[in-house]
C-alpha cells in the first residue's frame, strides 16, 4: 500500500510539472475607439498586440516584451509597422450604410500595453497604437466594423461622438460584423 501510494505522489507530482510547463498565454484581442464628429471627420485608434500578427497562433506566444521593440533598428521597426499595417488592412473592413471601405493607412507608435501609456525601457508587454482618420462618406447614416473570419483575435469596438463614449461597448469574433453604430449621433452632439 505505502508504495502504491508512493508511485501515486510520484505520478501526481510529473503530471503537476507538465501541467504547469504547459500552461497557455493570454489570447491578446484589438481594441477600436472609434469617435465621429459633427462636421463629418472620423479617427481610429486601433490597440494592436503584435502577437496577432507575429504568429498564426498569437495564444503561442508570451507577451512581448518592451525589448523586442526597443532593440530593433529603424529599418526593423518599419518592417514591425508594415506588418501591423498589412494585418489591419487584412483584417478591418469599414462600412458606411453597408459599403465596405479601406482603412485608411495608420500612423503607428509602439506604447506599454498595460495602461497605453508611452513605451518604457521596463515595459512588462508592448502593443502598437494605430491612428487613421477620414472623412465619413456623402450622407452616411450607419457605421461598422467587418472583422474579417481569418483574424486571430476578438475585437473590441467602443464608438464616441466628440470625445464621449458611447456605454454600449461591443465585442466582435473573427467573421462577424458590428452592430450599426448610427452616425446621426454625430451630427446632433455639436
Amino acid at each position: 500500500r505505502f508504495i502504491r501510494n508512493r508511485a501515486f505522489a510520484a505520478v501526481f507530482s510529473a503530471v503537476l510539472v507538465v501541467a504547469g510547463a504547459v500552461q497557455a498565454h493570454v489570447v491578446p484581442d484589438m481594441t477600436i475607439e472609434a469617435d465621429f464628429n459633427a462636421t463629418g471627420g472620423y479617427s481610429l485608434r486601433i490597440n494592436v498586440d503584435p502577437r496577432t500578427f507575429l504568429a498564426s497562433d498569437p495564444t503561442s506566444l508570451p507577451p512581448v516584451p518592451a525589448s523586442w521593440y526597443l532593440e530593433q533598428t529603424p529599418e526593423q521597426v518599419a518592417a514591425t509597422h508594415e506588418k501591423g499595417q498589412q494585418y489591419l488592412a487584412s483584417s478591418l473592413g469599414l462600412l458606411f450604410d453597408g459599403k465596405k471601405t479601406i482603412l485608411p493607412p495608420c500612423k503607428i507608435q509602439a506604447m506599454d500595453g498595460s495602461d497605453n501609456t508611452p513605451l518604457k525601457a521596463d515595459t512588462q508587454e508592448v502593443h502598437l497604437l494605430a491612428t487613421a482618420s477620414g472623412r465619413l462618406p456623402a450622407n452616411s447614416t450607419t457605421f461598422q466594423v467587418d472583422f474579417a473570419k481569418d483574424a486571430n483575435t476578438s475585437l473590441i469596438l467602443l464608438h464616441s461622438v466628440s470625445g464621449k463614449t458611447e456605454l454600449r461597448p461591443q465585442v466582435i469574433f473573427p467573421g462577424e460584423t458590428s452592430r450599426p453604430f448610427m452616425l446621426h449621433l454625430a451630427a446632433a452632439s455639436d
